[in-house]
């Protein structure tokens, strides 16, 4: 129960501020593929944004054009059926749905680290770092990241609880919400293979995942004539371009020095990346010294990292790395490995009280907390603006 109210309180505390600092003017619209439209209801328009109407599209029409086949089948499908069911306006229900997953994915991950053994603290801290993360909006608006994090963090709950068929086939349900969700069963397969583990069953579950991702490609086979239609649109009608691993990053970087302007995104982009390579040390770290790693959340991570940094976008704005504040977001083991670290920096506050250390580390807290407020408040103030995109 206590739990449950914690969840509860991050949550409604969360999404009122946000949608106060939402409300605080509306400057303008950009439209978005000619169906950039403004809701009568203001707290539905707030969160329907960009893709929203791709995935909206999807739910009422179907893949009626090619460009809509970079979006994955399941989350407009469950819109589609809910909204065929109970004639509620397809936005409404994409928007309550994101927040019901939202809530739900909070309650997994605190139940997660409960198992994990992680104090109440750290459990805390670690939801309130996701709660308030710089683009936690995306969590509630029309888009898949409430859906596909709920879904990871079942599967990751269920493979703990060593349901290992069940975790591979949720691990497939991810897949067809969000390419990056193949790395779901592949990191339980992997974490097998590494533990030596490995056996007939994990071979038929693996299979299993990989049939179920594979529909979609079949599916785009059988109706548009391209199986890999979803990989293909993405240059010509989103801009987006392959290129070698974490090559935005630094695209970003040289960019910045050569126009001597530094956007606010690109900086927080490159603090994340930090926040991921510092993950990594302490996971090489922990190993050495001999601790068991999980090595199903280092795969994970890994792979849902790499991704959206191998690809570049070109146009329509000038930010190579950009998106990669929003897929962050579903990297759970990152915001646990912040937790962590948020709950050591207090302790070394704490005890560091009488020491003429103390007045460092308590600078160091409140410079975070200031950095951490100051990106959230620059995205959620840049978002009153339809033509932003985060």
């Amino acid at each position: 129960m206590k739990a449950l109210k914690t969840i509860l309180l991050l949550f409604v505390i969360s999404r009122l501020l946000m949608f106060l600092f939402l409300s605080v003017g509306q400057t303008g619209e950009v439209q978005y593929a000619n169906n950039q439209l403004k809701l009568d209801n203001p707290l539905l328009d707030h969160f329907v944004y960009y893709d929203s109407y791709n995935y909206a599209q999807i739910a009422t029409e179907g893949y009626a054009e090619n460009r809509l086949a970079a979006f994955f089948p399941l989350y407009p499908l469950i819109v589609k059926g809910i909204t065929s069911v109970t004639g509620i306006n397809v936005y409404w229900v994409g928007f309550l749905l994101s927040n019901f997953f939202f809530i739900g994915s909070l309650w997994l991950l605190y139940s997660l680290m409960a198992k994990r053994g992680l104090g109440e603290r750290v459990r805390f801290l670690t939801l309130s770092a996701l709660v308030f993360f710089p683009s936690s909006y995306f969590f509630s608006a029309f888009y898949t990241e409430s859906f596909f994090l709920f879904l990871a963090l079942l599967a990751f709950w269920l493979w703990d609880n060593e349901k290992r068929g069940a975790a591979y086939f949720i691990g497939g349900l991810a897949a067809l919400s969000r390419i990056v969700g193949v790395w779901v069963p592949l990191a339980f397969f992997v974490e097998r293979l590494i533990r030596r583990k490995l056996d007939v069953k994990d071979c038929a579950f693996a299979l299993m995942s990989s049939l179920m991702f594979f529909s979609y490609p079949v599916y785009l086979w059988l109706t548009k004539g391209d199986p890999l239609l979803f990989l293909k649109v993405m240059a010509p009608d989103y801009g987006r371009y392959s290129t070698v691993p974490f090559y935005p990053i630094y695209q970003d970087i040289v960019t910045s020095v050569e126009t001597s302007r530094i956007e606010p995104i690109i900086i927080l982009h490159i603090l994340l990346l930090v926040i991921f390579i510092s993950y990594l040390v302490s996971t090489i770290r922990l190993q050495q010294s001999g601790v068991t790693i999980v090595w199903s959340e280092v795969i994970y991570t890994f792979g849902l990292i790499l991704m959206p940094l191998s690809s570049i976008l070109i146009q329509p704005i000038h930010i190579a790395s950009h998106g990669f504040m929003r897929y962050f977001l579903t990297v759970f083991p990152l915001f646990i490995f912040i937790g962590i670290h948020l709950d050591q920096l207090l302790k070394r506050s704490s005890r560091k009280s009488g020491h003429s250390s103390f007045i460092i580390w308590k600078s160091v807290g409140y410079t975070t907390l200031f950095i951490w407020v100051s990106f959230t408040l620059y995205i959620f103030l840049a978002l009153r603006f339809k033509g932003f995109v985060a």
